[in-house]
Formats: structure tokens, C-alpha cells, sequence
């Protein structure tokens, strides 16, 4: 793939929303208190793990779409007649970057179309330990002319399709980071499960996107504009299961949608209606407001 079409605008998108999905992936396997950052190029989650103890891990983006093989690309060097100890301490490099900031684990996600298809944890060290198995093994992938690349996942029937153990072989489950099982490494594969719960978190966070894109993350009964308050409520009609489009509902602020689930509030004939034991205070001040849904 091409640095061009791996940065695109598409990938950018795609990034923003690995970020709104991780919490989720994260829960679901035990972690709490997730929070993302960004310290220049590189991107961080931290976790609280069963214990208490607070992980970070370096993300890294794998290509996005619904093929069955992913890769990370750790930049480019300058010319593919570089010799292998070059490309070895390009990556060596990156993770010792992301440890310097802290990074405890590295979490590779493949992105489909509309939700996260797959994903690898590693310990941070493994990472390069991972890579340097893989150059030695599988050149031409590791190398991908003069892109270090670390291939995480690749079900086609190829000849060198299996340069993935060198990953998966290290792979820790993300139960076992946070402390609640104790699978072993390269025992990850198996403990990947998307509940309800899950599909349910990354349809909501698909949808927070398209309607915040669409309300100017604006929200339409009080007007703030805090993105990290701000909720995406469907409309009268529509639910998570079939109605996920920008169209299907408004940013409002989180207490209010609480009210709107809790069946408190309602948007009626363009107004914002609360009910009688729900107007107190401010929310007083909004029951009546008009507001373009």
C-alpha cells in the first residue's frame, strides 16, 4: 500500500473512529477508566486493569477495508537497497519511542468499513522481537520495498501467509493483560469474541461520528459545544439496530439523553418536551425550546 493512500482522508476518518471504538473493545475485556492521547504522530490508550494497575498501549492502524490480510507500517525509509540492520533499527527506534512514552503494550487493529475486524496486543518489547523474526523469515513482507511493515493478519492462501506467527506466536489476550484470565501468550486468537454488548458500543460510536459531523458537535436544546458531553440521541422512530445514519438523530448533551432514554424528555412537532417531575432547574428553562431536528 502506498504511504498516499495509507494517509489519505479515508485513513484519517478511519483512525478517529478506532479511537471512539477502543474503549469498548477495551471494557468488554475487563479494562476501566480508558482514555486515548496523542503525542505527536503516535497514538496511546491507557487502561486500569483489574488491579489497578494503569497500561498503555502504543495503537497502531493497520490497513482499513473488509480484506482478510493487515499489516502495520512503521514509516519509510529512504531507498529499499538499504540492508536488513537498517530496518530492524528503524522499528527498534519507533519502540523505543513509544516506551519513552510510556508505552507498556503495543495494540495493532485492523479497521473494516464500520467497525473494528481484528486486533493484536503484544508487551512492548515483542514488538520488535516480532519484527526481527519476521525480516529474518520473511524479507520481501517485512521489508515491503522500503516500508518496514509487521504483518499481524492474513488468511489467503499464500506461500508466506504464515510470516503472521511471527506475530501471533507473542500475542497476549487482552483478559489476560488486564488480569482477569491467564492465557498465555500466542493464545490470543481464540478469547477474540464480539458480543452484543460490543456491536452494540461500536454502532453507537459510528453513529456519534455521523451525527456530530452533521450538528457541528452542537448540541440542539442547549448549544454546547464540549464534544466530550455531547451525545448522539436518535430520533422518535429510530433505534441503534437499524437506524445509524447521520440523518437518524441529534447531539444533545449527555444528561439530556439520559432523560430522552429514561423517557423523561421527548422531541415534539420541533420542541423539546420535558416531562412534569423532570423540570427542575435548567431543564425547566429547556422544556418548550425549539429545536431543528
Amino acid at each position: 500500500m502506498s504511504k498516499d493512500l495509507a494517509r489519505g482522508p479515508e485513513s484519517y476518518r478511519n483512525e478517529e473512529l478506532i479511537l471512539e471504538l477502543l474503549p469498548g473493545l477495551l471494557e468488554q475485556n475487563g479494562f476501566s477508566g480508558v482514555a486515548t492521547s496523542k503525542h505527536g504522530a503516535m497514538k496511546f490508550v491507557d487502561a486500569t486493569t483489574a488491579d489497578e494497575t494503569v497500561v498503555r498501549f502504543w495503537m497502531k492502524q493497520g490497513w482499513t477495508g473488509p480484506q482478510k490480510f493487515a499489516a502495520i507500517q512503521f514509516g519509510m525509509l529512504d531507498s529499499g537497497d538499504q540492508p536488513d540492520e537498517d530496518f530492524v533499527e528503524y522499528v527498534a527506534a519507533r519502540v523505543r519511542s513509544a516506551k519513552t512514552h510510556g508505552a507498556t503494550h503495543a495494540l495493532f487493529v485492523h479497521m473494516g468499513e464500520t467497525h473494528i475486524t481484528n486486533y493484536v496486543a503484544l508487551e512492548i518489547d515483542d514488538v520488535d522481537r516480532a519484527y526481527r523474526k519476521q525480516i529474518k523469515w520473511w524479507p520481501e513482507r517485512a521489508r515491503a520495498t522500503k516500508a518496514p511493515s509487521l504483518w499481524f493478519e492474513d488468511s489467503r492462501m499464500h506461500h508466506s501467509a504464515n510470516c503472521i506467527r511471527a506475530v501471533l506466536d507473542l500475542e497476549l489476550p487482552l483478559s489476560s493483560i488486564c488480569g482477569v484470565s491467564a492465557e498465555p501468550k500466542g493464545t490470543g486468537t481464540d478469547s477474540k469474541k464480539v458480543t452484543v454488548e460490543m456491536e452494540r458500543r461500536m454502532r453507537q460510536s459510528i453513529f456519534r461520528l455521523r451525527v456530530g459531523d452533521r450538528c457541528r458537535w452542537r448540541c440542539v436544546v442547549t448549544g454546547a459545544e464540549v464534544r466530550a458531553v455531547l451525545d448522539a440521541a436518535h430520533l422518535p422512530g429510530r433505534n441503534w439496530r437499524f437506524h445509524n445514519e447521520a440523518h437518524d438523530g441529534v447531539m444533545v448533551r449527555t444528561d439530556l439523553h439520559r432523560l430522552l432514554d429514561k423517557g423523561l424528555a421527548e422531541f415534539r412537532d420541533g420542541v423539546f418536551w420535558v416531562a412534569d417531575k423532570a423540570r427542575k432547574g435548567e431543564y425547566a428553562q429547556f422544556h418548550g425550546r425549539a429545536v431543528n431536528v
